[in-house]
């Protein structure tokens, strides 16, 4: 059974220690706030995913669809602590 899961394609970024997150500090800017549901690890602009077609791109800037084939990925793993979560799960003081 396949599991649909982004690749890890560039590089980990450095470990952070982080002493506690503010939960009430969900969004910068009014834009939503991305961040691993797991050890809320933030990704940067040049973080990359890659998927299945060899495509490499910030799959944040999609919402998980890979802007090559059009597949839409359903979890993400975190390029800090490794862990999958749902792709939905990172999008944190979404303005709905």
């Amino acid at each position: 059974m396949a599991t649909e899961r982004l690749f890890l394609q560039k590089r980990r970024p450095d470990p952070v220690v982080l002493s506690h997150v503010e939960d009430d500090d969900d969004q910068k800017g009014g834009r939503r706030r991305i961040r691993c549901p797991r050890c809320a690890w933030e990704p940067g602009r040049d973080d990359l995913w890659s998927c299945l077609c060899l495509h490499s791109w910030n799959t944040f800037d999609t919402e998980g669809r890979c802007p090559a084939c059009g597949r839409q990925w359903t979890e993400t793993q975190c390029l800090r602590c490794q862990a999958w979560s749902p792709h939905s799960d990172w999008y944190r003081g979404a303005e709905d």
